[in-house]
């Protein structure tokens, strides 16, 4: 696969990643609890991946190998359960994207990566090792949370618009709480990938550890809306004929890490990343603008507090890009740099 058609899949994948938050979202309005829409995303990314295993003897191979791998010690058993911290984050989309947009959603659920991988580098916990803290990646980690905070500060200081004076504490409390939360789905989700890089390590195939995931996260999920599931909280999902797309929504985020998997061998896992996030920052402006929820307003901070984001995003990788794109062309010269 070319380096052109990679990162184009790449940005397509982010994109995905902002259209699972706007179902998600319009699924918790259906149902009116953020859980029993989180359980229901999480659900149909778990039949998708019960099917892919189930289908693709390699791959049952590789659930043995997993469950064998926790049992026998070769990865930390907790690792096995990083989808607890997937099911979060997901939980966190249900609960903000109609109050916010899918957009401010985006804004500080990458916010909160960028701060957590900064410190999961600075003390090594990640495969490439220690990585030093450089001027580079301190300024654009600062300018990252700037544009977040450009993005947010209208609708946290003047309920929605222009400031006015302060919003109220409650209404203040109904937006900040939320974001939070978002907020700690960001800061969770490099640790789970750090995980996952153990454990598909140990594996050697991406497809166990995903359905791992969805396993764990979605029964995490129906534990918790089991009240609401009780009291007929599913009787209200959408069987029409028409409403097959909310059940999209973990097909898509399945299909994001099986391809996020195969697209880092073509063109890295720092080029990947890039990709997704500007493909993210993108296509949730295009459905706050097109598919809008009650509470999405595609401003002008909102617009340039993606910008700066994406910008600090590429100033804060600019030296790890630039080495491994040169190492990668090392690599292909051979040794005696020829290609």
């Amino acid at each position: 696969m070319s380096r052109g058609l990679s990162l184009l899949l790449a940005l397509a994948g982010g994109v995905a990643i902002a259209v699972q938050a706007r179902i998600t979202g319009a699924l918790r309005a259906e149902l009116g609890d953020a859980t029993l829409a989180a359980s229901v995303t999480f659900g149909s990314g778990l039949v998708l991946m019960l099917v892919v295993n189930g289908l693709v003897r390699a791959n049952r191979r590789g659930v043995v190998r997993l469950v064998r791998g926790a049992v026998t010690g070769r990865f930390p058993w907790v690792f096995a359960f990083s989808g607890l911290l997937g099911a979060f984050a997901v939980y966190g989309q249900a609960v903000t994207v109609d109050l916010v947009g899918v957009a401010l959603f985006s804004l500080v659920f990458i916010g909160g990566q960028m701060l957590s991988s900064t410190v999961l580098d600075t003390v090594g916990w990640v495969a490439s090792g220690r990585q030093r803290l450089g001027r580079r990646r301190v300024a654009g980690l600062a300018l990252g949370l700037a544009g977040v905070g450009l993005a947010i500060a209208p609708r946290l200081i003047g309920g929605g618009g222009a400031y006015d004076g302060g919003a109220e504490p409650a209404a203040l409390a109904a937006l900040a709480l939320p974001l939070a939360l978002v907020l700690a789905g960001g800061l969770l989700q490099p640790p789970q990938m750090a995980m996952n890089g153990v454990v598909g390590a140990a594996v050697g195939r991406v497809e166990p550890l995903v359905l791992f995931n969805y396993l764990t996260g979605t029964l995490a999920l129906l534990a918790v809306a089991a009240p609401q599931i009780a009291a007929g909280g599913f009787d209200r999902l959408p069987l029409g004929p028409g409403d097959w797309w909310y059940y999209t929504g973990g097909l898509l985020g399945s299909v994001v890490v099986v391809g996020g998997a195969i697209l880092t061998r073509t063109i890295g896992a720092l080029l990947f990343t890039l990709g997704l996030v500007a493909g993210q920052l993108a296509g949730s402006l295009v459905v706050d603008a097109v598919w809008p929820t009650p509470g999405a307003e595609v401003t002008w901070m909102v617009v340039s507090g993606a910008v700066i984001t994406l910008l600090a995003l590429a100033l804060a990788s600019a030296t790890a890009l630039r080495s491994g794109l040169v190492r990668r062309g090392l690599e292909r010269r051979g040794p005696g740099g020829t290609t």
